[in-house]
């Protein structure tokens, strides 16, 4: 059986999520493509620890990091390093982070994939969240 857990972020953490945010498989799966300089990383996570609305964890299998997980308007986004795809951590993580969100009073989760990312779509399928909307833009 697996032992994966979500814990708490730290500040000793933030490096690891900007190294996984950075890794070329994750960022090709943002919507901002761009790398994120150290100075971004940190300005975004020491503005977000004073917002109500965004909670983060770090996710462990056996007490080794290999992934992150955060709300932010009850948006979801979750990065788990390459070499653990494929293997349902995601899908976990998603099922602990509800139960999590539950203690924080978020009632409702909501988890915008890119449309050729078919690995996170699969993820919220598998967690029964229901396909809601398509979204459209154009560069001008």
């Amino acid at each position: 059986m697996l032992n994966i857990q979500l814990r708490n972020v730290t500040k000793e953490d933030w490096d690891y999520i900007l190294k996984l945010r950075n890794s070329r498989y994750v960022q090709l799966q943002m919507y901002t493509k761009h790398k994120i300089t150290k100075l971004e990383h940190y300005a975004y996570l020491k503005k977000q620890k004073r917002n109500k609305n965004f909670v983060n964890w770090i996710i462990s299998l056996d007490f080794k990091n290999i992934g992150y997980i955060r709300v932010l308007d009850n948006d979801v986004s979750i990065m788990i390093e390459k070499k653990y795809h494929g293997r349902g951590m995601g899908t976990i993580a998603l099922t602990f982070l509800e139960k999590e969100a539950k203690k924080f009073g978020i009632k409702k989760l909501v988890g915008r994939v890119m449309i050729d990312n078919e690995k996170s779509k699969k993820i919220f399928l598998n967690n029964e969240y229901k396909l809601k909307m398509y979204w459209y833009e154009k560069k001008l």
